[in-house]
């Protein structure tokens, strides 16, 4: 019988207390976690229970992959900036309230979206009860066959992910949902929760929503309009001390994200500003969370790939973003830092190795955590494991911490798959246990990304699915 192995190792020339350097293949022991404006609803309570959920199938490391991302911070900073904006990535309710007593309600929907319109739920409620649940309901027109509707608009449940959203692409007409509580019933509010996602090019619509009442379905009377009202977002909750209390509690490490400027996937780094804001975010960072004991280190956001950086120039300003980064981070805090590079399309792991082996002879970082491209549609098992075992030598002789990152989503839209916004759903078991098997093998740690929107039961469906057919694997690894 196996167990997950904690050993204590030298860094800076203070003893610290760290995770399995001990190998203990096919088992997933660290996890990102990518904030979005979901989760940054988050209470203590819900960080809680998500990170039980981690610990329960052994996931003892936390890599938070933003602490700000743009002008969007998850914790109180004095560099944020509160602005009107409805949360990206996020879910977000629009409410009418009223009085009225009616059977029939018609939800009717002027889609603006760049391309989608999702919808998670709609809920009635009388007297703060919610009368909607498992309710009949209607549509027109009928929502895209990859996002139907199924018993999604009523079954109660509201959850960020895709599989849980219904959706229309171009609908080319106001949608219209009608919910039939099978008898007349006094209400005074009606719930539409929709779905923000600016990478997908889904938005709230900017008319809101207009709501009609009938008691027979056919004849309807107008009640009103829920207006899109931008509020400020206010002040900005705790999100990381939230997520290190608890980690605190539990026993676990946490990796903290540094800031990410939004233009750099579009190619646009500039290592001297990047380097002069992380160590501005690093050192507030650092004084407002150094007595959590779960506080592990920092993660470089920056996800260097092995297309982006082969002229001297850029390859150059890798080096001195990468040494300004670890040189500050290591006398400031003595804590490592950490990145999670990838490699692209046919990948030439001779090539990368080499590559690496240059960059980190003049600037080393503490742990690489290898992307493994599968979920991206990128590499295949096959090609990603070759890549890893020709890197794994490279990271020993320069002393990096080698760490495999395993992608347990499936993507189905966006480049390379095709030319649509990006999306993904929680991968099929039997995959990422091939990436398990294959590729862990070259690694000290294994990864993923990310748990809170691929692989936690929190939200059903296929994450749910996969969350408990790992769990199942672990059983049989123990007996």
């Amino acid at each position: 019988m196996k167990h997950l192995a904690i050993i204590l190792f030298l860094f800076c020339g203070l003893s610290v207390g760290f995770f399995g350097s001990v190998q203990d293949h096919n088992r997933i022991t660290g996890a990102f976690i990518q904030l979005d404006g979901q989760m940054a609803r988050f209470g203590s309570e819900d960080w809680n229970k998500e990170l039980e959920r981690m610990q329960r199938i052994g996931i003892d490391t936390i890599i938070i992959q933003y602490s700000a991302y743009g002008d969007r911070f998850y914790y109180p900073s004095q560099y944020a900036q509160t602005e009107d904006s409805i949360p990206d990535e996020s879910l977000f309710e629009l409410v009418w309230t009223g009085t009225a007593r009616t059977r029939y309600i018609k939800v009717r929907i002027d889609p603006t979206s760049v391309e989608w319109t999702m919808i998670a739920e709609v809920s009635v409620k009388s007297q703060e009860k919610t009368v909607s649940v498992g309710k009949p309901f209607f549509l027109s027109p009928d929502a895209h066959p990859q996002y139907p509707a199924g018993q999604k608009i009523t079954d109660g449940r509201a959850n960020y992910s895709w599989a849980d959203m219904v959706g229309w692409q171009f609908p080319g007409k106001p949608i219209e949902i009608v919910i039939d509580l099978e008898e007349p019933v006094s209400i005074d509010s009606v719930e539409v929760t929709f779905m923000r996602s600016e990478i997908s090019g889904v938005q709230v619509p900017e008319k809101g929503f207009e709501l009609f009442f009938s008691n027979d379905g056919s004849a309807y009377l107008k009640a009103g309009r829920a207006e899109l009202d931008r509020m400020d977002a206010g002040e900005i909750p705790d999100t990381l001390g939230m997520i290190l209390e608890n980690a605190d509690q539990l026993n676990m490490n946490v990796f903290l994200g540094l800031s990410l400027n939004p233009s750099y996937w579009a190619g646009q780094f500039h290592p001297l500003e990047q380097a002069r804001m992380n160590q501005q975010i690093l050192t507030e960072l650092f004084q407002r969370y150094q007595h959590h004991p779960s506080l592990a280190g920092w993660y470089l956001p920056e996800e260097i790939d092995d297309r982006t950086f082969l002229t001297q120039a850029r390859k150059d300003a890798v080096i001195s973003y990468l040494r300004s980064m670890s040189t500050y981070a290591r006398m400031l805090t003595k804590k490592p830092v950490m990145l999670s590079p990838y490699f692209g399309i046919n990948p030439d792991g001779k090539a990368y190795a080499s590559w690496w082996d240059e960059v980190l002879s003049q600037a080393k970082v503490d742990i690489i955590a290898m992307q493994d491209g599968v979920g991206t549609k990128r590499t295949t098992v096959d090609e990603s494991a070759a890549v890893m075992k020709a890197l794994q030598p490279v990271m020993e002789k320069h002393g990096v911490r080698f760490w495999i990152n395993v992608e347990v989503f499936d993507q189905i839209h966006g480049w390379p798959v095709d030319s649509r916004g990006w999306q993904a759903i929680p991968a099929e078991f039997s995959r990422v246990k091939e990436q398990l098997e294959k590729q862990s093998l070259y690694a000290e740690k294994t990864i993923i990304f990310d748990f809170p929107h691929y692989m936690t039961p929190r939200i059903g469906g296929k994450a749910e699915t996969l969350y408990n057919e790992y769990q199942s694997y672990l059983q049989r690894l123990e007996d």
